[in-house]
């Protein structure tokens, strides 16, 4: 009897993490980009975006993985890069190293091979949780693929590792040392902090963090059988990500 109540039980709690997800996409995507300006983030809502909002987001992008620093710096100057803050700068770029490393991750899932996980990525690369954690909220309802194999990640997955791996701590690297004339560790954090209180993309970009962390050792879970050594790694958000797609 109770063998036959586990699978109902275990649908219940799928439908319920489901909800959960769901509920905090709606959330998600109310506060960050619709929310009234001052009523519970700081910033204006995608409606009313100031044009150095703009600004910032197409210099962060222009610099995306640094590609443009590093060519003017070894004296390739077809275009200047665009000068923000190294601390913005690091957020962005860390950011975007970790959700670039979900695509090997998202494939290896065996669960939602009806959806192009290659295009949810995509999309997920330029709005992030605003379509990763609807994904997600999908994913938890759906019948895996069956299989005995366990899964193979190959060389996609140790390129996509070691990409982000090396510009997401890069880009720590770079916050704190980079664009000297930004001052020194103490006036980077002061800006970040401040930057906090009063710009919606910082905020936007924290959370993203913290989201990322937990869809990370959920997908992980599921992908590595609960007596893998490597399962553990779920845990350490982005480097626990990068080392299990290396290794």
């Amino acid at each position: 009897m109770a063998q036959s109540n586990q699978p109902r039980k275990q649908e219940n709690n799928q439908r319920l993490l489901s909800a959960s997800l769901w509920i905090l996409s709606a959330i998600y995507i109310y506060i960050l980009f619709l929310s009234p300006p001052g009523q519970l983030v700081p910033g204006e809502p995608v409606w009313a975006i100031q044009p150095q909002t703009i600004k910032e987001v197409l210099d962060e992008s222009i610099n995306f993985f640094f590609i443009l620093p590093i060519l003017n710096a070894v004296g390739i100057k077809y275009m200047e890069s665009p000068v923000e803050h190294p601390a913005s700068e690091a957020l962005f770029n860390f950011a975007e190293a970790w959700i670039f490393m979900f695509l090997p991750l998202l494939l290896a899932d065996r669960r939602g091979r009806e959806f192009s996980k290659i295009l949810i990525w995509g999309f997920a690369m330029f709005l992030t949780n605003s379509f990763l954690a609807p994904y997600m909220a999908v994913l938890t309802t759906a019948t895996p693929e069956e299989t005995d194999n366990r899964t193979s990640k190959g060389l996609l997955a140790r390129i996509f590792g070691w990409t982000g791996l090396i510009v997401g701590t890069g880009a720590l690297i770079w916050g704190m040392l980079g664009r000297p004339e930004f001052g020194d560790l103490t006036q980077r954090a002061q800006y970040f902090i401040q930057s906090l209180h009063t710009n919606r993309l910082t905020v936007a970009f924290c959370v993203d963090l913290l989201l990322f962390s937990i869809f990370q050792a959920m997908l992980i879970g599921k992908i590595e059988p609960p007596d893998s050594g490597k399962r553990w790694l779920r845990f350490i958000p982005f480097w626990g990500l990068a080392t299990w797609l290396i290794v």
